[in-house]
């Protein structure tokens, strides 16, 4: 049924047809008309005001990853969108659904390379799976279907809809009753495959199971958990699929790789002779850029996309369909099977899990003079509730919260896992809080990493976000330092700084602050900061000298 509405109405309509609850964003010229069009939408749709479009942008990323429908950021013509673009990236590369609306100029100005004009969908192009424009209002519904189809098919990932400034108040008849809002289906389980598979993990010795995001988002968790059970399979977990076995559980390895992998997990990726990868793919992160040998054998990979296998990557049998699906068929066919004992991946595995366990005890039992980072991480989670949802940035801080926080479910680590940019923890903690307001939600930063966002603890305090900030504070970026450290002797330039006050800065913008110096003080800070509702920052000055929990030797090897 068509309705007359203008340009504004048409998109914020079509959001709430997506059952969008929320809009993050940043009000600009070129898209004013369409806050006034959420104002009257207000009781549908919430319109938050971030601070930067970064943020606004990463908390729309992590709405995404949270429910599995796009969130939606609203943005500035030129400067505010090219503000997005690092949140664009971070989305495209971990399958996030995102929906990016931008204004433009006026029509009649476009091409004449004026002021904030830019080529959105050429710039966004690489890092979006469909950049669109709206050029009249009765394009409005088309357009959207095809955003929406874009974002939700096969990979989910970011999608940008243009909107010139004076389509927003044009007027026209739309009828978005009868839009569309449908995905590509996955491709079928083909049964041979299924077949196979268990044929491969049968015949080998130490088969392996590598659990990615494509499981946590396809909510097959349980049945992965079924699965491995059924065959006493070991599982190892990429950064996004941590949590897709609760990572205490005796076949869980925990995360392999770059960025957080532990000695154990790696080590098993080295030794199996059978693996198989479920909605995750070989990149360089789970490999340490390639330099990791995989153990010989044969590896399927089941993905619901085909472009998960780089060509750097071993050869691997890619079988494309919905991850969810082929779990369903491994648990049907595997249930009739036998249950088969597998001790030999406890003597492949007991040195490094005694040098691994030795090091996070080492770690922990260090006398410092400073709060030591794994003392931190450690206390944290045993104060915590099982389904806190644990956001971090990227830099050594993020190790620490791999290594002593467990993820006992899917969709409760939220990290730029495959871009590795700053900036995204403190938003992503927003955003859940947003998306799950009853949970606990801890943000766990780097000062290089909270530098870069600490503006929006205003967006938090406005509006009243339960999260806790936890700011690993050891006035460097770590990461680089200790690279300046061991591979060019020692020439540290660019990685020391200064840092105010945290615990004071977040009180003069109204959340609570503490701040912890002392190893002593570890237990009753934290127990403080927990107990109070609102935004709560800890600024933990912790003893930079202390070496964060990493296969060193993996690592040292991406350099050579």
């Amino acid at each position: 049924m068509k309705e007359e509405m203008n340009g504004a109405q048409a998109l914020a309509g079509a959001l709430v047809r997506m059952e969008t609850e929320r809009v993050y964003g940043i009000i600009g010229t070129s898209n004013v008309a369409f806050v006034d069009a959420l104002y009257e939408q207000r009781h549908w749709l919430e319109y938050v005001s971030c601070r930067h479009e970064q943020v606004a942008a990463s908390m729309a990323d992590a709405e995404g990853r949270l429910t599995g429908r796009p969130g939606v950021v609203l943005v500035h013509s030129g400067p505010g969108a090219l503000n997005a673009m690092i949140s664009a990236g971070n989305a495209y590369k971990d399958c996030s659904p995102m929906m990016i609306i931008t204004g433009a100029v006026k029509r009649r100005l476009s091409g004449c390379d004026g002021m904030l004009e830019v080529d959105h969908r050429r710039l966004f192009g690489p890092l979006c799976k469909g950049a669109f424009r709206v050029e009249a209002v009765a394009e409005m519904p088309r357009v959207f279907s095809q955003a929406y189809r874009a974002a939700m098919s096969g990979a989910r990932g970011p999608v940008l809809i243009e909107v010139p400034e004076d389509v927003w108040t044009e007027r026209a008849e739309v009828d978005l009753v009868a839009m569309e809002l449908a995905s590509d289906p996955p491709a079928p389980v083909n049964e041979r495959d299924v077949r196979d598979t268990l044929d491969m993990i049968a015949s080998a010795r130490l088969s392996l199971v590598l659990s990615g995001g494509g499981v946590a988002c396809s909510h097959s968790s349980g049945k992965l958990v079924q699965f491995v059970e059924a065959l006493s399979l070991p599982v190892i977990t990429t950064g996004n699929g941590r949590g897709t076995i609760p990572e205490t559980h005796p076949l869980c390895l925990g995360r392999v790789g770059f960025g957080g992998g532990n000695l154990v997990a790696d080590r098993a990726l080295e030794k199996c002779d059978a693996l198989l990868c479920l909605g995750a793919g070989i990149s360089d992160m789970t490999t340490y850029e390639f330099t990791a040998p995989i153990g010989a054998g044969q590896i399927r990979v089941v993905n619901v996309s085909p472009g998960c296998l780089p060509s750097q990557a071993p050869r691997a049998r890619l079988i494309v369909c919905d991850v969810a699906g082929f779990l369903g068929r491994l648990v049907e066919m595997a249930g009739d099977g036998p249950r088969p004992v597998r001790p030999v991946w406890d003597e492949v595995l007991a040195e490094a899990r005694t040098t691994w366990n030795s090091l996070l005890q080492a770690l922990l039992q260090r006398e410092t003079e400073l709060p030591s980072a794994s003392r931190v991480a450690s206390e944290l989670a045993r104060r915590l509730p099982a389904d806190t949802i644990v956001a971090v940035g990227a830099g050594v801080h993020l190790l620490y919260a791999m290594a002593f926080m467990p993820c006992q479910r899917p969709l409760t680590y939220l990290s730029t896992v495959n871009f590795g940019a700053m900036g995204f923890g403190l938003a992503a903690a927003m955003a859940a809080a947003k998306v799950h307001p009853g949970r606990s939600v801890l943000a766990v930063l780097g000062d290089g990493d909270f530098m870069m966002t600490l503006q929006d603890l205003e967006t938090a305090v406005r509006q009243q976000l339960d999260i806790k900030v936890v700011i690993l504070n050891d006035f460097q970026y770590r990461v680089l330092k200790l690279r300046q450290r061991l591979q060019f002797g020692a020439r540290v330039l660019g990685t020391e700084h200064g840092n105010p006050d945290f615990a004071d800065l977040a009180r003069s913008f109204g959340a609570s602050g503490y701040r912890l110096d002392r190893p002593e003080s570890i237990g009753p800070v934290l127990d403080a900061a927990l107990s109070q509702r609102g935004p709560v920052l800890i600024d933990a000055i912790i003893d930079a000298e202390d070496l964060p929990p990493t296969n060193v030797q993996a690592t040292l090897r991406m350099s050579a």
